[in-house]
Parts: C-alpha cells; structure tokens; sequence
C-alpha cells in the first residue's frame, strides 16, 4: 500500500494487475487451442461443430462456442485484436471509476472531466490543493516523490495519449468502431508527445494513425503499453492531491479503521513519536517524516489521547 495514498489508487492499480491476470493466461489458451483445432480440422476435414464441440467443450459448463468461425475463420492476429477491444474496454473505466470513487468520498467539489483533459488536469490539481494540508504534505509528500512510475512533469503527456485511447475506445462503443473527428483531433494533438522522454516510457504504445470515417485499429501490445501509461497517471495524480486538505479524511478513515480503541501517547516525547510511527505504519502509510505534525494532528481530531498522570 505504501506505493500509493489513497486506497482507492491502490484498488485501480490492483484492477488493472487483475485485468492481465485474465488477459494473458486466456490469450495462452486461445493460441494453444487454435492450434488444436486447426490440426484436428486438417486432419479430419469433415468433423461438424458438434463433434468439435464434443471433443473440447465437454465438462467445461460452455456450449456457445463457434470453432469453425472462432479458429478457422478468424486469424490469430484478428483475435488479438478483439482481445486488444476487450482489454481497452476493461482498463479505461477503471480510470474513470478512480475518479469518481475520490469525488464522492473526499473531493466533493472534483472536476471529474478536467482530470481526463492534458490542457485542464494540472490547474484542477492546483484548484483542489489550494487548501493545502501541511501535515500530509510535511510527512509523506516527498517519499512518494521518489516511488517508481510518478511522473507528474508529464502529465499532459501522458493526458494526450490516454485522449487517443478514450476517444478510440468511444468509437468502438458509440460509433461502430468508425473514426470520427474527436479521434483525429486527440490523435494528432498527441503526435508530438508520442516519444519515449515525453511519456516516460521505454516503448511508446502502438497506436495505428487514424482515418476519418474508417475503422479503428488497435493492437494488444498497444493497449497494453495503454494501460501502463494509466499506471503512470493514477500514481503521479494520486501524490499530488495526498497534499490537499480533503485528503486528510483518508488518512483519518485508515488511521480509525486499524486502531479501533484509542490510543494513549506516553508522557515521554521521544517515546510518543516512536509510538505514532508505529501506529501509521500500521495503516499502511510510509514512515512519517513530520511526527510531530502528526500527534499535534491526531490530537486535535481526538483519536489519541496524552497521558494524564492522576496520581498525587
């Protein structure tokens, strides 16, 4: 947990994790089976789709699968290529839903639609960190500074690949997988960004250039290299709006969620701080850098307590 702040960051990381946990083993099994299929066809011409259901569908509980069309009909490079579809309508909602998810449990006021735009996104970042939490931003700010895949210098760049991805992605569902005007517009606005230093990558995803009024392609190795400019926004995004005043109901919520009974900070100040790392660290968060922001914090929300020697 200690990659990201927020919890909901580290679940739509995990979602996309998931995503090829799923992906690749049934792309292996696809190949393999193709494989199968084909050398039994070739061997025996004249098996019927029964037969061929027989022989691999049995005991697997699914009856609707069409093996002449499936994987005599259809290429091995036209079937990653609806992989690729499935793969891209799985990834881009997992975004959005992240977004959604910090609007309605902290950032009550968030811009959704500007966070999705490269000429929007870092003047809503700004706009949502105005009201600036020192405690958050003191402790923790600069160690996920240094966690991998944050390139927040980026951003419009990353922005304007993620536009050509959407836009591509809302072809294939409101559009008939037809090019229109939005995709050229993201997709030549995003041209001079396409470069490995501009996006922070080792290889640029593949993305075939568009036509107007033409079909849409995309590859599997093209979503894939999508999916970690995703990586990419969600943690750049995520340390930078850690540091906002809205962000601190987080911490809160993690901070309560462990330590149900509250805790009394001993009389002695070095040992109260050895007690606070402690206590964060058991939430997931990184080793605090600013304790004392912290306990003066915890003190005033009331979920620890100060010694009180009663004792005459």
């Amino acid at each position: 947990m200690t990659d990201v702040f927020f919890t909901a960051t580290k679940r739509a990381l995990n979602n996309i994790t998931s995503n090829y946990d799923m992906v690749w083993p049934t792309a292996v099994g696809l190949w393999n089976l193709r494989c199968m299929v084909n050398g039994v066809k070739k061997e025996f011409p004249e098996i019927t789709e029964a037969e061929l259901a027989a022989k691999f569908s049995q005991g697997s509980g699914i009856h609707g699968v069409n093996y002449q069309r499936a994987f005599i009909q259809t290429t091995w490079t036209q079937q990653q290529t609806k992989s690729a579809w499935i793969l891209l309508n799985s990834t881009i909602p997992i975004f959005e839903g992240w977004l959604e998810e910090l609007k309605q449990n902290y950032f009550t006021d968030m811009d959704v639609k500007a966070l999705q735009f490269p000429t929007q996104a870092q003047a809503e970042v700004a706009r949502l960190t105005a009201n600036s939490s020192t405690m958050l931003h003191n402790s923790f700010y600069s160690t996920y500074l240094g966690k991998r895949d944050r390139c927040y210098a980026q951003l419009d760049a990353l922005l304007h690949c993620y536009r050509v991805f959407k836009e591509a992605r809302n072809c294939y569902m409101h559009n008939g997988s037809i090019a229109d005007q939005k995709l050229i517009n993201a997709y030549t606005d995003y041209l001079p960004f396409a470069t490995a230093s501009s996006l922070c990558v080792s290889e640029v995803p593949d993305f075939p250039a568009p036509a107007l009024g033409t079909e849409v392609q995309v590859s599997l190795r093209g979503v894939v290299g999508f999916s970690y400019i995703l990586i990419k926004l969600l943690v750049s995004l995520d340390t930078e709006l850690l540091c906002a005043a809205d962000a601190e109901a987080e911490f809160i919520a993690r901070y309560q969620q462990k330590h149900k009974i509250m805790r009394t900070l001993k009389p002695n100040a070095d040992e109260s701080r050895r007690q606070v790392k402690q206590y964060v660290q058991q939430c997931g968060f990184p080793k605090p850098l600013a304790v004392d922001d912290i306990i003066t914090f915890l003190l005033n929300n009331v979920v620890v307590k100060l010694f009180c020697n009663t004792t005459t």
